[in-house]
């Protein structure tokens, strides 16, 4: 018999065989009796998008992509011609999709997933979080003062627009990141004034920097600017938060650098589809090459 030995009485694996025999090896597809990897990504922007299809093009394994959302794309839009032609690629890739459901934790291998059919645990081998990035909150940029309603993260503020929601004539837009600019020309074209703080050249009004002390009780009514030699008064009905870009996470179990089984894809310091898309891509390829063969 082909790979087998003979002492005595009872048929023996040989050695070399047996421990290159199929069933410890990697899959090509759920049905060749092997054990096949299960590679789990959240998140289903530009980022996460990149991300599955290049596990699902790089590796045998099973690819599963997981979004909030029940239509891929993220915050970028499902309708973005990046993200259709990423979503087409997913598809010939057989990447697996879990729409419109949440992520929560990650443990011993596990995410729980809670969406309108259930709660349910998904196993896998190895969690990609492509969870995007988000502003600075008031905390770390240590603003004081009052705590009313009409602060909110530019991500919101862009989604509101989107939607054609329109909240206020005399909005601040605090930092100086990636979204201010554009959001600066989106509420600009509402008929809104735009307030910027420093050296900034989105703003129809600008202020010297400094610490910023929120006024206003129910509703945001101006900021008190403290800088080194004096302390500016700015009215304004709306603040929006759009500086230092930070990795959003979400799941319990994945919240930090150094989580077991997971890599974190988020880039904080490119801006558009296809760059967040080919860093994506160029993370998940670095990432397969440290795993040698294993993948």
């Amino acid at each position: 018999m082909p790979g087998l030995t003979l002492p005595g009485r009872y048929l023996l694996h040989d050695g070399y065989a047996h421990r290159n025999r199929p069933s410890h090896r990697p899959a090509h597809h759920p049905g060749d009796c092997r054990i096949m990897n299960t590679f789990l990504v959240v998140g289903a922007g530009p980022s996460g998008l990149g991300s599955a299809v290049a596990l699902a093009r790089c590796t045998s394994a099973r690819v599963v992509l997981i979004d909030r959302l029940p239509v891929l794309g993220g915050e970028t839009g499902w309708d973005d011609p990046h993200i259709r032609q990423l979503a087409k690629q997913a598809a010939q890739a057989k990447v697996e999709l879990h729409l419109g459901s949440i992520a929560t934790r990650w443990q011993e291998k596990s995410l729980l997933l809670v969406s309108p059919l259930g709660v349910t645990w998904l196993p896998g081998n190895h969690l990609f979080y492509a969870g995007g990035r988000r502003p600075a909150t008031t905390a770390d940029l240590g603003i004081t003062g009052q705590r009313p309603a009409g602060i909110l993260p530019a991500t919101v503020v862009e989604h509101l627009l989107t939607n054609r929601v329109i909240l206020w004539k005399r909005p601040l837009i605090i930092g100086n990141d990636t979204w201010a600019a554009p959001l600066a020309a989106e509420l600009r074209h509402t008929g809104s004034t735009v307030l910027g703080l420093g050296d900034v050249d989105w703003a129809d009004e600008r202020f010297p920097a400094g610490h910023i002390e929120v006024l206003g009780t129910r509703r945001v009514e101006g900021v008190r600017v403290h800088s080194a030699d004096d302390v500016t008064s700015i009215t304004c009905d709306g603040i929006v938060l759009a500086a230092h870009a930070r990795p959003n996470r979400t799941i319990d179990g994945a919240l930090f650098d150094d989580a077991e089984d997971v890599t974190f894809i988020q880039p904080l310091t490119v801006g558009g589809a296809p760059d967040r898309a080919a860093a994506a891509t160029a993370a998940v390829k670095r990432w397969i090459q440290s795993q040698g063969e294993t993948v």
